[in-house]
């Protein structure tokens, strides 16, 4: 069966998410919706609100996100599917979690738990373990953020949830980097990668490698560091990803410093260009004052 027009306008709208076209990628989510709606698709209006609210999530918009998830949810409860009401519930903790009410987010993700529970599903009880080992972490309780994503990694891999495994390696080689424990970090960034590259996943490689470059540069590793670096900023910006290749380019920046003003400056004054079309005036005005210390 063909792509209807829904499904060719929310294509479009994530295409111009990751451009950094947020007004018109939100407009587009929206005629998405309407368009499942007019079809009576409630599965495909709920995955266009969906994505309407992670995008408008990632973006600080957090009111607008609550509103596209609660929605969502709704139409999921209409058809009694616990799977995807268990996931919308995840997204909602983590909302919460971001706009500091952890005792709410962690009701999200009990609830959530639950229902994965009930499923027997266990990849999304490794998103659950996940969220709350990132919550733990935020919390400052690192051993317990540890355990509990050795739990998700378990619980993906036991579900056969590849892309799971891989970002909660990732997430642990940044708790590792943060503790000073540079071996385990580079170990769990390599793991990640590999698990990125068998399922083909050119954003979750970009930003494990951007990760890589971060811990390499910080160990002194210049020129495996810019050769991470390289990587992330080619994977991003073949992707479209316009913050993942301004991340990577700003790092470049940084790393050039003093040894290749030119190229740091180069570097850099991209990244802020990059930023500033992504409305992130503060990142573009941080890689400008950068070109000022080469």
């Amino acid at each position: 069966m063909g792509k209807t027009q829904a499904d060719t306008t929310l294509d479009d709208a994530e295409r111009l998410w990751l451009g950094g076209e947020i007004q018109q990628a939100r407009e587009a989510f929206r005629r998405a919706r309407l368009l499942y709606h007019e079809n009576g698709d409630r599965m495909g209006e709920a995955a266009a609100l969906v994505a309407l609210g992670d995008m408008d999530s990632e973006t600080g918009h957090f009111a607008g996100a609550r509103d596209a998830y609660v929605e969502a949810r709704n139409l999921y409860a209409r058809d009694g599917d616990q799977h995807d009401q268990a996931g919308i519930l995840v997204r909602l903790g983590r909302l919460a979690q971001r706009e500091g009410r952890p005792d709410e987010a962690r009701q999200c993700y009990l609830s959530a738990r639950e229902m994965y529970d009930s499923a027997s599903d266990l990849s999304g009880l490794g998103h659950v373990a996940r969220r709350l080992a990132a919550m733990e972490r935020d919390l400052g309780r690192q051993d317990r953020a540890l355990d509990l994503y050795a739990e998700a990694r378990g619980l993906y891999a036991r579900g056969h949830d590849t892309l799971g495994e891989a970002g909660t390696l990732k997430a642990m080689a940044a708790l590792y980097r943060q503790l000073g424990r540079l071996d385990r970090a580079h170990e769990c960034y390599e793991q990640s990668l590999e698990l990125y590259r068998e399922s083909g996943d050119a954003l979750g490689e970009a930003a494990a490698q951007l990760g890589l470059g971060h811990l390499l540069t910080g160990c002194g590793g210049g020129a495996e560091a810019i050769t991470a670096l390289e990587k992330a900023r080619h994977l991003a910006a073949a992707a479209g990803h316009l913050r993942g290749e301004a991340d990577a380019l700003l790092a470049l920046g940084r790393l050039a410093g003093a040894s290749d003003p030119d190229r740091a400056r180069r570097d850099l004054r991209h990244a802020a260009g990059l930023y500033t079309r992504l409305g992130l005036s503060a990142l573009a005005a941080e890689a400008e004052r950068e070109m000022g210390t080469p």
